[in-house]
């Protein structure tokens, strides 16, 4: 979005509610501000649901979000990441830590009103470091915080993996169908394929969830890492997949900006070798870049070349899961736990197909995707020699 110094009226969220009413000092006392005059900046913006404002008092600078849900875990994570040194030293100030790789500091918190205030981080944002020639150094950024996070013994947050992308898939189906019903058979076939191609488990990690390109800034001596109201722990290569997915859209703009995408991707392979399993990288940015795809909105704001563009993202999408299936590091579950997944991924598609799911419905698609978690999968190879037998 564009950024914008209107502040949204939105009931639902209570603490811009209170900044337009008696202001950001007084909303949020913990800041110390007093009588200081405050330039507010809406720099994004989910109705609804979230918002995000860039703040300047003086030569102090937050970020104030917004949330319509309690943002407790995400205020633990930022305690727990300070802990681990990875905070600035300076609340609010942006100064500088010693270990060069950072997430922004936890600065207030006013839990009735579903506000958090963290500090500053000040950098160019990895998308446009590529745009800008720098694909490369993109590409080092984001491995970088990957070969830290693996070290981090954090992990809190909800479970995130293979079986909450299934779970999730029928949305995306729903969305893209309602959209244009060839994209939703072409993204209704890549989620059946994802569906017979779940990656092994990994020791579960912390994960951002939402790893965009634009999410991880440069610095000048290491990344930093912003935006985590979707964390959890789960692999690695969940964010590795999201990263990729959003380097290779970039790279759909034009050749300059593709060139520089295949050199952020060869730079964060580079940086992760050894770290992330190969196989289940390809099958996680081919569900990103199905859930990238499910982002569309039935408007009529779209470019006039959208459907196209979605086709050949969920293109490349089933090339990556059926050349992850083609390797032992990924496998397919076995008959028993395989045809529980399909059960549940269509009783997805067809709840979500005209309407929206039920609890009940809800319910039981996590009961099966749970039993097919816990069933000790088999290799490829062997299915097939069951099969033929």
């Amino acid at each position: 979005m564009k950024p914008t110094t209107e502040v949204p009226d939105d009931p639902a969220l209570p603490g811009l509610a209170a900044i337009r009413t008696v202001g950001l000092a007084h909303a949020i006392p913990a800041l110390g501000l007093g009588a200081d005059p405050v330039e507010l900046r809406l720099c994004g913006y989910t109705p609804g649901e979230r918002a995000t404002l860039a703040v300047r008092v003086g030569d102090r600078q937050f970020a104030v979000k917004a949330y319509a849900e309690d943002p407790a875990p995400e205020a633990a994570l930022y305690e727990v990441l300070a802990a681990a040194g990875l905070a600035p030293s300076g609340p609010g100030t942006g100064l500088a830590n010693t270990s060069g790789v950072r997430v922004p500091p936890l600065v207030a918190w006013e839990r009735e009103l579903r506000v958090l205030v963290t500090g500053w981080l000040e950098g160019r944002p990895a998308n446009r470091l590529i745009k800008e020639g720098q694909g490369e150094r993109a590409g080092e950024l984001c491995a970088r915080w990957l070969q830290r996070a693996a070290s981090l013994p954090v992990k809190i947050g909800p479970p995130l993996g293979s079986g909450r992308i299934l779970y999730r898939a029928g949305e995306w189906v729903a969305t893209l169908r309602a959209a244009d019903p060839g994209l939703g058979r072409a993204a209704s076939a890549l989620a059946r394929v994802l569906a017979n191609t779940q990656p092994t488990s990994h020791t579960p990690r912390l994960v951002h969830g939402t790893f965009y390109a634009r999410h991880v800034l440069d610095l000048g001596d290491g990344p930093g890492v912003i935006d985590w109201q979707r964390f959890g722990h789960g692999p690695l290569e969940l964010d590795a997949g999201m990263f990729l997915a959003t380097v290779w859209r970039s790279g759909r703009r034009n050749e300059a900006v593709a060139a520089q995408a295949t050199r952020a991707e060869q730079a964060f392979l580079a940086g992760t070798r050894g770290l992330l399993d190969e196989r289940a990288v390809a099958w996680y940015r081919a569900a990103a870049l199905l859930r990238l795809a499910g982002h569309v909105k039935v408007v009529s704001r779209r470019r006039p070349d959208w459907q196209a563009r979605t086709l050949v993202a969920l293109r490349e999408a089933a090339r990556l899961a059926e050349g992850a299936a083609q390797s032992d590091l990924v496998v397919r579950a076995g008959a028993p736990a395989f045809s529980r997944v399909s059960a549940a991924l269509e009783l997805v598609l067809q709840a979500l197909s005209t309407r929206p799911a039920t609890p009940q419905e809800l319910e039981q698609i996590r009961r099966l995707l749970e039993e097919a978690k816990e069933h000790k999968p088999g290799r490829i190879d062997d299915v097939n020699d069951t099969d033929r037998a």
